[in-house]
C-alpha cells in the first residue's frame, strides 16, 4: 500500500509547496481537495491551462495523485443539483486523464427525511449517469453521511452495476457513528472498497469527538490496516485531516509528517 494525504489538510498551501511538503515528509502521493481556499480544483489556473505543467511537476516529483476529492452527491431533493453533480464528476474524469489518476472521491447524499428506497432509486440512476461521465475512471462513494451503513453501499452497488464503481471506507465514519467494529465493516464491503481515508480520533462523549494524531485517539487502525493487508487491498491509505473545515486541528506541518510516519508503520 502507498501513502497519501488530501490537500484538506493545508488548505493555505499552493501547488508548489504542496509538492515540496509531500516529498519532504515522504508522502508517495496527493488527493486533491480544493486548494488555496478554492474546493473546484478545475476552476484555478494550474487545472486549467497550466494543468499539463502541473501533471509534470508532480511527476518529476515522484509523486502520484492518488485520488480527486469532488463534492459531488449520488442523492439531493433537487435535479438540478443531481445535473451539476454529474457535470462536476465530468469535470475531474478530465483532469484524472492528464494527471494520471484513477478514483474520483463522491457522496451518497444525505436522505433530508425522504424514503430510503426512493433515495436509493435516485442514487442508482446517478451513479450510472457518474459511471458513463466517467468512462475509465472509478467513482467511489464515501462511507459518509446517511451512506455510512455499509449494508445500505453494497445494495447501491448490486443495483447500479456498473463496472468502474467501488466503495471508498472513510474508517472514522462506521466506527464512530454506527460504532461498528472495522471486522464487521470491512466483512460487509470487502470486495468492494477501492479507496481509504485515515484518521484517529477519540470520543468526547455526548455524541462529540475530536480528531487527533497519530496514535492519540481509539481508532483502531492498526487492526484496520491488518484487515485491508490480509484482504488483499494494494490501493491508498489516505489521510484526511479536515483542517479547512476545523481550524483549530493542529497545523499542517504538525499533522502531516506525524501521520506520513505512522502510515508508513501501517502501510508496511
Amino acid at each position: 500500500m502507498k501513502i497519501s494525504f488530501t490537500t484538506l489538510a493545508c488548505p493555505a498551501w499552493g501547488l508548489d509547496e504542496i509538492v515540496r511538503r509531500a516529498v519532504e515528509y515522504g508522502y508517495d502521493g496527493i488527493d486533491f481537495r480544493g486548494m488555496a481556499g478554492k474546493m473546484a480544483i478545475y476552476e484555478l489556473p494550474e487545472f486549467s491551462t497550466g494543468l499539463e505543467q502541473t501533471a509534470g511537476k508532480i511527476r518529476s516529483a515522484g509523486l502520484a495523485v492518488s485520488g480527486l476529492s469532488s463534492g459531488a452527491k449520488l442523492y439531493d431533493k433537487n435535479p438540478a443539483a443531481l445535473d451539476a453533480s454529474v457535470g462536476e464528476v465530468a469535470r475531474y474524469a478530465k483532469l484524472c486523464e492528464a494527471l494520471g489518476c484513477r478514483i474520483i472521491r463522491v457522496f451518497g447524499g444525505k436522505f433530508e427525511g425522504m424514503a430510503k428506497s426512493g433515495c436509493i432509486g435516485t442514487a442508482v440512476a446517478t451513479l450510472r449517469r457518474m459511471s458513463q461521465a466517467a468512462k475509465k475512471i472509478t467513482i467511489a462513494v464515501e462511507t459518509h453521511d446517511d451512506w455510512i451503513n455499509c449494508e445500505l453501499l453494497v445494495e447501491l452497488l448490486d443495483q447500479a452495476k456498473v463496472p468502474n464503481a467501488g466503495i471508498l471506507w472513510d474508517v472514522h465514519h462506521p466506527y464512530r457513528f454506527l460504532g461498528q467494529p472495522p471486522r464487521q465493516t470491512w466483512d460487509i464491503i470487502r470486495k468492494r472498497v477501492c479507496y481509504t481515508h485515515i484518521k484517529d480520533g477519540r470520543s468526547l462523549g455526548e455524541g462529540k469527538y475530536e480528531y487527533t494524531l497519530p496514535g492519540e485517539g481509539d481508532v483502531p487502525l492498526m487492526e484496520i490496516a491488518s484487515l485491508l493487508k490480509s484482504g488483499g487491498y494494494k490501493g491508498w491509505l489516505t489521510l484526511e485531516w479536515e483542517k479547512a473545515w476545523i481550524p483549530q486541528l493542529p497545523e499542517p506541518q504538525i499533522a502531516l509528517p506525524a501521520y506520513a510516519a505512522y502510515l508508513r508503520q501501517l502501510a508496511g
